[in-house]
């Protein structure tokens, strides 16, 4: 099956390209979990979003990759 998303017209190609690349990682080697932010979120922000993904996995007793 192919599953075909569109990205914002100002993505650049290798952002897309890494992109599609995470997703067929995580579609391959376990269940993603995806987060969608807004467009201007902080560097430092992001990192906290993922570090209490990250915090709420462990604690389910996953494994985090």
């Amino acid at each position: 099956m192919n599953i075909e998303i569109l990205v914002p017209d100002e993505w650049t190609p290798g952002q897309a390209l890494v992109v599609r690349q995470l997703l067929q990682h995580g579609i391959q080697t376990g269940e993603p979990v995806i987060a969608f932010v807004r467009k201007g979120v902080s560097p430092e922000r992001l990192a906290e979003i993922y570090e209490r993904i990250n915090a709420l996995i462990c604690e389910a007793g996953l494994q985090v990759t």
